[in-house]
């Protein structure tokens, strides 16, 4: 079999065609790298402070107390403008610092001048605490006494509480914060996978594969009259075009990565990302506004709307892990769009005309998903997961664990159909 594969492997990498897809392939992504990394350096790591509001807060009976109160937030006030300069002058140790510090006495606010139960809706709270303690910050609790009127806006708690726990990650890791863009040995197939592969992956399978039908023909017609050989021949095939598809858009990012290492190290590796946990571990579909009407916010690699990041379900990963379940969907996808190509192909006498239709149905299942789609059944639609990066990271409404399963059904339903087509359509 593995013969078989190589052959094929080899075959498709001599052709002149395939070879100019590759390099423009590779020209397209040297480009999107060049351009990130000047762009990183415009871009913010990190984010300003939410603030304590006091309009809720009332002296009364207590005006000691609320003396206390007024000079703890002066001092948080002055941590801030100095925080915010530190980001300015790239003092990361101290920011991050400070990022902690602001951010656990916001959360802890908003826990004190909410109306909910702690117990039921404050998710890491003990983790709240215990950072509290560490870094020997007041209990703002103490003050809830002054609070005249409570408040039903519950979300910017859980914004304060990831910021929290991302920067102190940051600050016991020895990390640098880096934005959106950054482009590094660790962070490089990353930014390929959602940057280009989402549009240009389809079409490299399809230009790459879809004169396969006839160079095969005359194969075929030899090796489906032998038996045993026959029920093996579609998956020796399917095996090796999906390797030949790997290999020209998995080796170059490999040879990124160890060009950039002397440059910037792999240090990143455990840098951590935000991810929705909901969507990560079940059917779960993201409810909400569009994208087209919120503020998107910058966190590290990861770009939220401000929905996504006053949500309980975000959770933080390691970039490495991260890194591993988007290349899994990319190898999934491309098996997905193989599968598909084939079987068009099988179906279809004409090569541009099953070209033609292969594009036109991913084009259109595209179209019906954009990235601020929200209508349900799209969650069947295919192509509502080009992107599993977008899909782990909470930026789209369809979460990573249901487009795992469905791609991957698609990709079994459309296996056993090209079984058929070897047994049933001509060559």
């Amino acid at each position: 079999m593995w013969t078989y594969v190589l052959f094929n492997i080899k075959s498709n990498l001599k052709r002149k065609e395939n070879l100019i897809l590759v390099v423009l392939f590779i020209i397209c992504e040297i480009a999107l790298l060049f351009i990130l990394n000047t762009k990183s350096f415009t871009e913010s790591p990190y984010q300003t402070s939410l603030g304590i509001s006091i309009a809720s807060v009332s002296q009364k009976n207590e005006p000691k107390l609320y003396q206390e109160f007024m000079d703890e937030v002066n001092l948080i006030r002055q941590t801030i403008d100095k925080g915010e300069q530190d980001g300015k002058e790239k003092n990361w140790k101290s920011y991050c610092e400070y990022k902690v510090k602001v951010s656990v006495l916001e959360a802890q606010w908003y826990m004190v001048t909410s109306n909910m139960p702690n117990d039921s809706y404050f998710e890491h709270a003990d983790v709240l605490e215990e950072l509290r303690k560490e870094y020997g910050l007041p209990d703002l609790s103490q003050y809830e006494k002054l609070i005249v009127q409570k408040s039903n806006d519950n979300n910017l708690y859980f914004c304060s509480m990831q910021q929290a726990r991302y920067f102190d990650y940051l600050l016991k890791h020895d990390l640098t914060p880096i934005t959106y863009s950054y482009v590094d040995a660790s962070s490089v197939s990353l930014q390929i996978a959602r940057y280009i592969l989402p549009v240009v992956l389809p079409l490299l399978v399809g230009l790459l594969l879809f004169q396969q039908r006839e160079r095969r023909a005359k194969t075929e017609k030899t090796i489906l009259t032998i038996s045993g050989v026959k029920k093996k021949y579609v998956r020796w095939n399917l095996i090796s075009d999906v390797l030949f598809v790997l290999l020209v858009v998995f080796l170059p990012i490999l040879v990124y990565m160890i060009v950039l290492v002397p440059f910037k190290g792999a240090s990143n590796l455990i840098y951590p990302v935000l991810y929705y946990k909901p969507g990560f571990t079940g059917f779960h579909y993201w409810d909400t506004q569009g994208l087209d009407h919120i503020e998107l916010v910058a966190s590290g690699l990861t770009n939220m709307s401000v929905n996504q990041f006053t949500t309980p379900g975000m959770e933080l990963m390691p970039l490495w892990q991260c890194t591993l379940f988007v290349t899994f969907g990319l190898v999934l996808s491309t098996t997905f769009y193989v599968l598909l190509i084939t079987v068009l192909s099988k179906l279809m006498k004409n090569k541009y005309l099953s070209l033609l239709v292969f594009l036109v149905v991913l084009g259109l299942c595209s179209f019906a998903s954009p990235l601020g789609n929200m209508q349900k059944i799209n969650t069947f639609n295919p192509m509502s997961y080009r992107d599993f990066g977008m899909n782990l990271l909470g930026t789209s409404y369809f979460g990573y664990f249901a487009g795992i399963v469905l791609v991957g059904l698609y990709s079994v339903i459309l296996y056993l159909v090209s079984k058929w087509c070897a047994k049933k359509v001509r060559v």
